[in-house]
């Protein structure tokens, strides 16, 4: 049964994080922080990538939530987050679906504001197909994966590109926990959580997801109307770089994988930018920006750029901030409180790595 507005903690709490149910099959954990809104403010929701849990993004949230309203939630198996029973397939219809009903549960209506990275991006659009024109009011695609991306590509990177730089460490090699600013507690949390995200990742058939929203026409139809819409573009062929001279430098890959690789590169540096701005045809009011010198993994790397492009994405909308109640100095990962972790829920890593965005958030 659906609380009152007045008892809502979805509605009236600053930061609230629960287990929301889906039907009776699973549950999904989910984070809402930022000022409380009024009938006509949006709900900012964000699509994480491809085995990419909410922990990934804890800083994002944390800059987000004094600027806007901020749902973050996990995907059906993505750490805390369980699998409906027996499932053997998982598409963003499905996502889709489970989203639609969490909104439904939790009493969050729109307008929305979508924001996604990588291969959140086919998942956000597939949710914008079950929307009404006026629940979705912006939508930022901050370097998406798009359907003639997956279809031109069975997996992003290559497995070559992977046997090449199957001994680097890429998070440790650009200084990615240092430069985002993560503490050792919440560092260790998202590798354990990515950890607990590594079946529904198996199970998500990410190329399946973006054929049937290729079946769509979205691009075709323009199917977000007028409405506004920012489309970025970073220089994942820089990270791809990067990862194939350090494999290279530490005997990773068989001249034939380099051969490969090296090719792989060179056509994303040639066509990234083209699949990028076909993105563009979704709106008749759409800003493009392309960051050269920043790659895939800029929303976890400068948190802050996502703020400034939400903030300005509002402006478009017409909406004016409300800021004060919700800061994001409150939201620690997972949303837990006050920035705090509990260390009962940390284990030891075993050794494992913060996730590459450049390996697998894509599809």
């Amino acid at each position: 049964m659906r609380l009152p507005s007045s008892k809502n903690p979805w509605l009236t709490s600053p930061t609230h994080t629960a287990l929301v149910p889906i039907n009776t099959t699973h549950v999904l954990s989910t984070t809402i922080s930022g000022p409380l809104r009024t009938p006509t403010s949006p709900l900012l929701i964000f699509f994480t990538g491809a085995g990419a849990p909410s922990a990934v993004y804890t800083l994002l949230q944390r800059h987000l939530s004094p600027h806007i309203r901020c749902l973050f939630y996990d995907r059906a198996g993505y750490d805390h987050s369980t699998l409906p029973p027996q499932i053997t397939q998982i598409l963003c219809h499905d996502t889709a679906r489970d989203l639609r009903i969490l909104l439904r549960e939790t009493g969050l209506e729109g307008p929305y504001l979508l924001a996604a990275h990588s291969f959140g991006g086919i998942a956000a659009r597939t949710f914008l197909q079950t929307c009404s024109e006026g629940e979705v009011g912006g939508m930022l695609l901050f370097d998406t994966a798009s359907e003639l991306m997956l279809a031109l590509f069975n997996h992003i990177p290559p497995r070559e590109l992977e046997a090449v730089g199957k001994y680097v460490n890429l998070a440790a090699l650009t200084h990615l926990k240092q430069e985002a600013g993560f503490s050792d507690a919440e560092w260790r949390y998202a590798i354990e959580a990515t950890g607990r995200s590594s079946r529904a990742l198996a199970l998500e058939d990410t190329h399946a997801s973006a054929h049937a929203l290729a079946l769509s026409r979205q691009i075709d139809n323009v199917a977000f109307g007028a409405r506004p819409l920012t489309v970025v573009q970073c220089n994942i062929a820089g990270d791809y770089q990067v990862l194939y001279d350090e494999g290279v430098r530490l005997g990773g890959g068989t001249e034939e994988e380099r051969g490969v690789a090296k090719k792989f590169i060179e056509g994303a540096r040639v066509f990234h930018g083209q699949l990028a701005r076909a993105q563009c045809g979704l709106s008749g009011d759409v800003e493009f920006t392309y960051f050269e010198h920043w790659g895939h993994d800029l929303p976890i790397r400068r948190p802050g750029v996502v703020v400034e492009m939400v903030r300005g994405l509002l402006k478009r909308m017409g909406v004016v901030e409300r800021k004060g109640c919700g800061g994001g100095d409150s939201i620690g990962h997972n949303g837990l409180d006050d920035g705090k972790v509990d260390e009962e829920m940390i284990k030891e890593s075993g050794g494992g790595r913060f996730p590459s965005p450049v390996m697998s958030f894509l599809g």
